[in-house]
């Protein structure tokens, strides 16, 4: 499937199953390469992805379930697992996080420019993000973009020995589309685009 294709036909897909068509390998090393070449800031590289298969996947749903059921209560959190359960379904996650002391050590290299580092790492991630949406896509496979982050940064960091200064910005669960989302509606894109010669 070419780039603009795969940016058409990609939506927040929740109606996922284990049921992909490529390997864990193939899986590792897309991922990789899409991360080498997202750019970032200063060429920062402050990007960092943890990818979670197989029951690591489920537990992580699994223990959001849980930490839910201490927050929302009755039919909201009948719905609340159904979402869960449907993230669950899919094949995995990736958790996209941002390491901070890169950001830092900038922010000090670089007085001038200390604010902006942040915006920048969220920026970077967010391109990182969508690259890995799309290219998911080109893969025939489906995700969508969660955050549940500040629920769930503290049993992730510690069950995966993940830095403290790794921040999280966003989970993807991924899998096959079983069930493809409705197209959205869209703006005229003549009230959102301006050309000047």
């Amino acid at each position: 499937m070419e780039f603009l294709q795969a940016l058409k036909t990609r939506h927040s897909e929740y109606v996922l199953s284990k049921n992909i068509e490529i390997s864990d390998k193939e899986i590792e090393e897309y991922i990789k390469d899409i991360m080498v070449h997202t750019p970032s800031a200063f060429n920062s590289q402050s990007q960092r992805v943890l990818v979670l298969l197989g029951e690591k996947h489920d537990q992580l749903w699994d223990k959001l379930t849980d930490i839910m059921k201490d927050i929302v209560k009755g039919e909201q959190l009948d719905n609340t697992k159904a979402k869960l359960d449907g993230f669950k379904a899919g094949y995995g996650t990736i958790l996209f996080f941002d390491d901070m002391e890169v950001i830092e050590k900038l922010q000090e290299q670089f007085p001038l420019y200390r604010a902006n580092f942040s915006k920048w790492s969220i920026e970077q991630n967010a391109m990182l993000q969508s690259n890995v949406w799309v290219g998911l896509r080109t893969k025939n496979i489906g995700a969508s973009l969660q955050h549940y982050n500040e629920l769930i940064e503290k049993y992730v960091k510690q069950t995966y020995d993940i830095p403290e200064k790794w921040e999280l910005r966003a989970q993807m669960p991924f899998g096959k589309i079983e069930d493809p989302a409705s197209e959205k509606e869209h703006i005229d894109i003549n009230k959102r685009f301006v050309l000047v010669k």
